[in-house]
């Protein structure tokens, strides 16, 4: 079961990483239903389009490497279980304060 829970603990680690650094290199140009930050505000320019994903990305990698350094930090203080339940509900968290703050920042782009 320990063994279970490090190798959760290294593919979450992982996804936060490689999926944060992906968006932050690589966010979409072009406004689209697939993928990229996608709110109604977002999509209604394309400046805001690149606007917002700029900075989603920029704070949604900041924030995963504060998710993953936790993570490490609990993992070496606590156990598996607790590093991984804690730094994922971290991350979820991280996602929410990165749609508000991106949303303020389309909303003062917009005035």
């Amino acid at each position: 079961m320990e063994l279970l829970l490090i190798v959760f603990n290294i593919i979450f680690l992982l996804t936060c990483l490689s999926l944060s650094y992906l968006f932050k290199t690589n966010y979409p140009k072009e406004i689209n239903d697939i993928i990229g930050y996608r709110t109604k505000r977002s999509m209604s320019s394309k400046e805001a389009w690149l606007l917002a994903n700029s900075y989603a990305s920029q704070w949604l990698f900041k924030y995963s490497l504060l998710a993953v350094l936790s993570q490490i930090i609990l993992f070496i203080i606590f156990d598996a279980k607790i590093a991984l339940l804690v730094t994922s509900s971290l991350w979820i968290v991280t996602l929410f304060v990165t749609i508000i703050q991106t949303e303020i920042k389309l909303k003062r782009f917009q005035r």
